[in-house]
Protein backbone atom coordinates (compact mmCIF):
# COMPACT_ATOMS: atom_id res chain seq x y z
CA UNK A 1 0.00 0.00 0.00
CA UNK A 2 1.47 3.34 -0.51
CA UNK A 3 0.42 6.58 0.97
CA UNK A 4 -0.04 9.71 -1.07
CA UNK A 5 3.56 11.31 -0.01
CA UNK A 6 4.80 7.88 -1.67
CA UNK A 7 5.76 6.24 1.74
CA UNK A 8 5.01 2.81 1.22
CA UNK A 9 3.55 -0.15 3.82
CA UNK A 10 4.56 -3.33 3.92
CA UNK A 11 1.50 -5.80 3.29
CA UNK A 12 2.15 -7.62 6.59
CA UNK A 13 0.99 -4.12 8.48
CA UNK A 14 -1.70 -4.11 7.00
CA UNK A 15 -3.86 -5.95 8.53
CA UNK A 16 -2.60 -4.92 12.13
CA UNK A 17 -3.91 -1.52 11.06
CA UNK A 18 -7.68 -2.78 9.41
CA UNK A 19 -8.20 -5.63 11.93
CA UNK A 20 -10.64 -4.17 14.48
CA UNK A 21 -9.37 -3.47 18.17
CA UNK A 22 -10.56 -5.14 20.92
CA UNK A 23 -9.79 -3.88 24.44
CA UNK A 24 -9.13 -5.55 27.79
CA UNK A 25 -11.19 -5.09 30.25
CA UNK A 26 -8.72 -3.61 33.68
CA UNK A 27 -9.44 -5.77 36.22
CA UNK A 28 -11.54 -4.06 39.05
CA UNK A 29 -12.43 -1.23 37.34
CA UNK A 30 -15.89 -0.08 37.24
CA UNK A 31 -17.79 0.48 33.92
CA UNK A 32 -21.54 1.31 32.76
CA UNK A 33 -23.76 4.42 33.25
CA UNK A 34 -25.12 5.91 36.66
CA UNK A 35 -27.73 7.67 37.27
CA UNK A 36 -27.61 10.46 40.08
CA UNK A 37 -30.75 11.86 41.77
CA UNK A 38 -30.84 15.23 43.82
CA UNK A 39 -34.13 14.92 45.65
CA UNK A 40 -36.16 17.62 46.28
CA UNK A 41 -39.56 18.82 47.74
CA UNK A 42 -40.29 20.00 44.31
CA UNK A 43 -37.90 18.82 41.71
CA UNK A 44 -35.44 15.89 41.75
CA UNK A 45 -32.43 16.94 39.44
CA UNK A 46 -30.63 14.09 37.31
CA UNK A 47 -27.57 13.68 35.48
CA UNK A 48 -25.72 10.56 34.29
CA UNK A 49 -22.20 9.75 33.30
CA UNK A 50 -21.38 7.87 30.14
CA UNK A 51 -20.80 3.87 30.19
CA UNK A 52 -16.82 4.55 30.96
CA UNK A 53 -18.12 7.12 33.52
CA UNK A 54 -15.75 9.69 32.39
CA UNK A 55 -18.33 12.12 31.42
CA UNK A 56 -20.92 13.99 33.68
CA UNK A 57 -24.02 15.27 31.79
CA UNK A 58 -27.49 16.80 33.27
CA UNK A 59 -30.96 15.78 32.02
CA UNK A 60 -33.62 17.87 32.41
CA UNK A 61 -35.36 17.78 36.08
CA UNK A 62 -38.41 16.09 36.82
CA UNK A 63 -41.24 18.31 38.48
CA UNK A 64 -41.80 16.52 41.95
CA UNK A 65 -45.19 17.43 43.44
CA UNK A 66 -47.50 14.52 44.57
CA UNK A 67 -47.31 12.31 41.60
CA UNK A 68 -47.89 8.79 41.92
CA UNK A 69 -46.17 8.48 38.43
CA UNK A 70 -42.44 9.55 39.85
CA UNK A 71 -41.18 6.58 40.34
CA UNK A 72 -42.57 4.97 36.92
CA UNK A 73 -40.52 7.89 35.25
CA UNK A 74 -37.38 7.34 37.00
CA UNK A 75 -37.58 3.50 36.17
CA UNK A 76 -38.47 4.56 32.73
CA UNK A 77 -34.53 6.55 32.58
CA UNK A 78 -32.99 3.84 34.14
CA UNK A 79 -34.10 1.42 31.44
CA UNK A 80 -33.78 3.76 28.63
CA UNK A 81 -30.45 4.91 29.48
CA UNK A 82 -29.32 1.43 30.33
CA UNK A 83 -28.51 2.47 33.79
CA UNK A 84 -26.25 0.13 35.86
CA UNK A 85 -26.38 2.32 39.32
CA UNK A 86 -28.14 4.75 41.21
CA UNK A 87 -26.97 7.27 43.22
CA UNK A 88 -29.05 9.41 45.74
CA UNK A 89 -27.99 12.84 47.47
CA UNK A 90 -28.09 12.69 50.81
CA UNK A 91 -28.52 16.52 52.47
CA UNK A 92 -26.30 16.44 55.59
CA UNK A 93 -26.11 19.09 57.49
CA UNK A 94 -22.86 21.00 57.05
CA UNK A 95 -21.30 19.40 60.69
CA UNK A 96 -22.59 15.99 58.90
CA UNK A 97 -25.27 15.37 61.25
CA UNK A 98 -28.81 14.83 59.51
CA UNK A 99 -32.32 16.40 59.74
CA UNK A 100 -35.47 15.93 58.19
CA UNK A 101 -34.25 16.40 54.47
CA UNK A 102 -32.00 13.29 54.74
CA UNK A 103 -35.14 11.78 56.38
CA UNK A 104 -37.30 12.37 53.54
CA UNK A 105 -34.05 11.38 50.99
CA UNK A 106 -33.55 8.10 52.99
CA UNK A 107 -37.77 7.53 51.99
CA UNK A 108 -37.02 8.04 48.92
CA UNK A 109 -34.40 5.69 48.44
CA UNK A 110 -36.58 3.08 50.34
CA UNK A 111 -39.18 3.49 47.51
CA UNK A 112 -36.69 3.61 44.63
CA UNK A 113 -35.28 0.31 46.37
CA UNK A 114 -38.41 -1.54 46.49
CA UNK A 115 -38.58 -1.29 42.28
CA UNK A 116 -35.40 -0.73 41.05
CA UNK A 117 -32.98 -3.86 39.85
CA UNK A 118 -29.75 -2.12 39.84
CA UNK A 119 -27.49 -1.12 43.12
CA UNK A 120 -28.35 2.11 44.67
CA UNK A 121 -25.89 4.45 46.59
CA UNK A 122 -26.68 7.37 48.77
CA UNK A 123 -23.80 9.97 48.41
CA UNK A 124 -23.28 13.15 50.67
CA UNK A 125 -24.30 16.32 48.67
CA UNK A 126 -23.27 18.92 50.82
CA UNK A 127 -22.55 21.89 49.24
CA UNK A 128 -23.50 20.53 45.76
CA UNK A 129 -26.43 22.92 45.11
CA UNK A 130 -23.96 25.70 46.05
CA UNK A 131 -21.69 24.92 43.31
CA UNK A 132 -24.59 24.29 40.78
CA UNK A 133 -25.99 27.65 41.43
CA UNK A 134 -22.55 28.97 40.82
CA UNK A 135 -22.43 27.45 37.53
CA UNK A 136 -26.33 28.43 36.87
CA UNK A 137 -26.10 32.05 37.24
CA UNK A 138 -23.47 31.85 34.60
CA UNK A 139 -25.46 30.34 31.73
CA UNK A 140 -27.51 31.95 28.87
CA UNK A 141 -31.11 31.68 29.94
CA UNK A 142 -31.68 29.08 26.55
CA UNK A 143 -29.08 26.45 28.32
CA UNK A 144 -30.60 27.04 31.65
CA UNK A 145 -34.29 26.08 30.08
CA UNK A 146 -32.82 23.01 28.73
CA UNK A 147 -32.40 21.69 32.16
CA UNK A 148 -35.78 23.26 33.86
CA UNK A 149 -34.03 23.89 37.23
CA UNK A 150 -30.22 24.01 39.41
CA UNK A 151 -31.66 20.87 40.59
CA UNK A 152 -29.68 18.95 37.27
CA UNK A 153 -26.68 20.21 37.77
CA UNK A 154 -26.59 19.90 41.73
CA UNK A 155 -27.13 15.68 40.34
CA UNK A 156 -24.32 16.20 38.42
CA UNK A 157 -22.14 17.76 41.28
CA UNK A 158 -23.39 14.91 43.19
CA UNK A 159 -22.42 11.87 40.26
CA UNK A 160 -18.86 13.41 39.62
CA UNK A 161 -18.16 13.31 43.58
CA UNK A 162 -19.72 9.57 43.64
CA UNK A 163 -17.31 8.34 40.33
CA UNK A 164 -14.42 10.45 42.44
CA UNK A 165 -14.66 8.41 45.36
CA UNK A 166 -15.31 5.30 43.24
Amino acid sequence: MTISSGFSIPTSYLHALTAPVRYAPIIGMAYGKVLALDYGTKNIGIACCDELRVTVRPLPSLEHGRSRGLLDRILRIVRENDIREVVVGIPLNMDGTSGEAVRRSERFMESLRDHLAVPLHGVDERLSTVEALEIWNGMSRRRQQKYRTVDSLAAAFILSRYLEES
